[in-house]
């Protein structure tokens, strides 16, 4: 062979791996399922059985690129031989949703598609010659609303992009296949009206459609918000909870993570490491109703009962009434009351019914004088007839500090030993809603009853038997606060 057809043969040669390199790189959704790790092809089997499959997951593992890679198999109906996940029988409508335009086109819509350069995709997971056409996102440069590729049904697919700043009520009207939400959205009003647009979705079965299904790929900044706790505590059939850290991506080095880890504060680091939900801020009483929740009963004569208020005109005053097993360490709240100016006489005529007879714990600022007459704010109270607690409420030490409260209290919830009676809203839309700020302060708005349920806590050594509430012949004692043991249990 002559040193130039060798030459020819070479460039050929070189010519021929160029294109197969190419088309490796067109076509590499096609290899991806067999490299995935574990978790995440457990991740897409999961949509086979459930509708709605959440990723609570750390930092740098992929978990937005997994949805992503979900996103642009349904799109194309091009699914790898073992896919186990849902598959769609036709052209599917696919919403991607992130936090703004620029989010879901560098996160989502640069992953599925690539960029658009001088009218020619490229770098996306979806090959050029499958999209048909598209839509520009108005307001943010190079971001689509919507983009539309050839479905091997020989029909159309529709990616369509949402943005959260939009709010939900840009999210209507469409019947949606296939969703995914990528970070979780703030406006706790996104996901329900997602899901509302997939009631009439998904495949057609026995001539009706099966509804649309979707997943959710974030990392829990917001702490155990509505959403979290939905997937978390109160999954049921239809929905599947999947928490995933650094020690489930291999491709991070123990060097990198080491690194990272130090980059991050403090109460960051199991959010950011481990997909655990951060309790430096959000939700505090972090539970779903059902679980804090337990059907009215008739309180045994044995429990233990004590009532809290907490003084207020212009924001709510409010009265609880809290019982307790004291064999079992049990609590209950089983009345609750709130009103805005109210004197204590009105308060008085509206709880008495259940208030009679039984110990009130009380906050300090019932030791202020009133302006007009210049006694303390409790004796109106006591004078409408309420049955104050001797002392201002405490703990045994003689501190009155908020975190021991929320803390225990928090610890009783979670052990399944603090339960609210079903009804009682003006106890539980403060529960559900108290929470931190981005500092991790407690946000003191809307905790009137909180504050009663709490002083009542505090207080519960001055708690009296049940059945001699009805009697009438227990009245709350006094001891002495040198009597008292300092710290333990209070």
């Amino acid at each position: 062979m002559s040193a130039a057809l060798a030459r020819k043969n070479n460039l050929e040669l070189l010519e021929l791996l160029e294109l197969q390199a190419e088309r490796d790189k067109t076509y590499r959704f096609r290899k991806m399922f067999n490299q995935l790790y574990d978790w995440q092809t457990n991740f897409i089997k999961d949509t086979g059985t459930y509708s709605a499959v959440c990723l609570c997951a750390a930092n740098r593992i992929g978990k937005t690129f997994t949805g992503t890679y979900m996103d642009a198999i349904h799109l194309m109906g091009d699914y790898p031989d073992d896919w186990e996940g849902h598959k769609f029988t036709k052209a599917p409508l696919v919403w991607c949703l992130g936090f703004s335009g620029e989010k879901t086109r560098d996160l989502l819509q640069s992953e599925i598609f690539g960029r658009l350069k001088e009218g020619v995709w490229s770098g996306g997971l979806i090959p050029a010659e499958l999209i048909v056409d598209y839509r520009s996102m108005t307001g943010t440069p190079g971001a689509f609303r919507e983009i539309r590729v050839k479905h091997s049904s020989g029909d159309i697919a529709v990616c369509q992009f949402w943005s959260y700043s939009q709010g939900q009520h840009a999210l209507m009207g469409d019947s949606v296949d296939w969703y995914h939400i990528d970070e979780e959205p703030k406006d706790q009003t996104i996901y329900p009206q997602v899901l509302t647009r997939t009631a009439t979705g998904g495949n057609i079965v026995d001539g009706k459609p099966e509804g649309g299904r979707g997943i959710l790929t974030f990392t829990p900044e917001n702490g155990r918000t509505e959403l979290v706790v939905k997937f978390m505590d109160d999954p049921g059939k239809s929905q599947k909870f999947i928490q995933k850290g650094w020690n489930d991506a291999p491709h991070l080095s123990d060097e990198v993570k080491e690194k990272l880890l130090e980059s991050f504060p403090v109460h960051q680091r199991d959010m950011r490491s481990k997909g655990v939900p951060m309790l430096g801020h959000g939700r505090i009483y972090d539970f779903s109703e059902d679980f804090i929740t337990c059907e009215p009963f008739e309180i045994p004569h044995h429990f233990r009962v004590i009532d809290g208020m907490d003084f207020g005109w212009d924001h709510p005053q409010s009265r609880i009434r809290l019982a307790f097993n004291p064999d079992t360490d049990e609590h209950y709240i089983t009345h609750a009351w709130k009103e805005s100016r109210c004197t204590p006489d009105m308060a008085w005529g509206a709880t008495k019914s259940w208030a009679a007879n039984c110990p009130t714990a009380w906050p300090h600022d019932g030791l202020n004088s009133e302006k007009s007459s210049g006694e303390q704010q409790k004796k109106a109270y006591v004078d409408a007839g309420f049955l104050l607690t001797p002392e201002r409420a405490t703990w045994m030490d003689g501190s009155n500090g908020v975190e021991a409260g929320v803390f225990e209290i928090r610890d009783l919830l979670a052990k399944g030993k603090f339960k609210i009676f079903a009804g009682l809203r003006s106890v539980l839309d403060e529960m559900l809603q108290y929470h931190r700020d981005d500092k991790g302060k407690i946000v003191k708005s809307r905790d009137d009853a909180l504050d009663a349920v709490r002083y009542a806590y505090m207080m519960k050594r001055q708690a009296v038997a049940y059945g001699d509430i009805l009697t009438g012949n227990k009245k709350p004692v006094h001891i002495p606060r040198k009597m008292r043991p300092m710290g333990g249990k209070r």
